[in-house]
């Protein structure tokens, strides 16, 4: 078996004096989609922000593609080959699609490359080249994201983190979006996500984990995640 492409290893990380992960590890191979799932406050988000610098660890380890990357400031993940499609998009409303779409390539690493990105994500998500003038603070919000998401695949990411990529949408663009996630990870970038939902995540997903209290207490194929007694104690109270 290859070498994780990512690996999280006793992972503590808190917000002031309060501490919001205890000790967790994980890990995500190349050409794997990763589900981390668990109900609100359990930590999801924070694992997904730790890995791209945002939440600073207290102790614990980030390794990727075997570089120690802890310490590594969030600006400098983009050229390691990570990105990260944020909660609730996070667009210049103002701007027009294209110039949000364009804002993933400032980076010198992946600016060399900006037009043939562009064509990339264009074919993957044929309506911003429609809308590509239109101001991106009047789209709609399942078109909203996949804004967010052709801006973070501009950088040519090995490693794309997504933090609650269906929050909000309706129950058919959930299903676009997670076909556009699929089709994203064929064409080779690792896919690591959060959500809430059981079948959606570990329907989609090689592997997937369960955090409670800040502790991952279960993990697992997909198969085995959906089929656990652990996650109908945690969701259902059974």
């Amino acid at each position: 078996m290859s070498e994780p492409l990512l690996t999280v290893e006793n992972l503590n990380v808190l917000y002031g004096d309060y501490q919001v992960l205890w000790d967790v590890s994980m890990q995500a191979r190349a050409g794997e989609i990763v589900a981390v799932l668990g109900p609100n406050g359990s930590g999801k988000s924070t694992v997904l922000k730790a890995i791209m610098g945002l939440a600073p660890a207290k102790s614990g380890r980030i390794m990727f593609e075997g570089r120690d990357i802890t310490r590594v400031p969030t600006h400098e993940m983009v050229a390691l080959g990570i990105s990260m499609v944020l909660e609730r998009r996070r667009l210049f409303s103002a701007m027009t699609v294209r110039e949000n779409v364009l804002l993933g390539a400032y980076h010198r690493s992946a600016g060399k490359e900006a037009k043939s990105r562009l064509e990339w994500v264009e074919d993957l998500f044929p309506i911003l080249a429609e809308r590509r003038d239109q101001i991106a603070g009047r789209m709609s919000g399942g078109e909203q994201q996949m804004v967010a998401i052709a801006r973070s695949l501009m950088s040519k990411p090995r490693l794309l983190l997504m933090d609650e990529p269906y929050l909000g949408l309706s129950p058919r663009i959930v299903k676009q979006i997670a076909g556009i996630i699929q089709r994203i990870n064929q064409d080779g970038v690792a896919v690591i996500f959060n959500e809430q939902n059981v079948q959606l995540s570990f329907g989609l997903s090689n592997h997937g984990y369960l955090l409670e209290g800040g502790r991952v207490v279960l993990s697992g194929t997909g198969q085995e995640m959906i089929g656990s007694d652990v996650i109908r104690r945690v969701y259902l109270g059974v």
